[in-house]
């Protein structure tokens, strides 16, 4: 009997972390940053084309201007930059690293 009870814990915990999974993991937006961004976007600077910052003059002439931007970019960013997708970035996980962005680098 206990060896049910225990595998039924164990699945119930298993459909709970894959229900979360698609949402993203509560990260925070920094530490999202930090683990996917950062390596090209250290300081809000770019690595790749250093005219296309996380600054706000730069984002705005690039008509990223809201967190919400900033995620939808990450999807199709165009030539120079990878594209995130939702398997990698899950959507919540996109909008914590849009705020940040926008938060961070003013």
């Amino acid at each position: 009997m206990r060896r049910r009870g225990a595998w039924a814990a164990m699945a119930a915990g298993m459909a709970l972390l894959a229900a979360g999974c698609g949402r993203g993991g509560g990260a925070t937006g920094a530490a999202l940053f930090a683990t996917h961004c950062a390596g090209c976007h250290p300081d809000g600077g770019n690595t790749v084309n250093p005219k296309k910052t996380l600054r706000p003059a730069d984002r705005q002439a690039n008509g990223i201007r809201t967190a919400d931007d900033v995620a939808a970019f990450i999807r199709n960013p165009g030539q120079g930059m990878p594209a995130f997708p939702p398997g990698v970035i899950p959507p919540g996980d996109a909008r914590r690293i849009g705020a940040y962005v926008i938060a961070a680098f003013r």
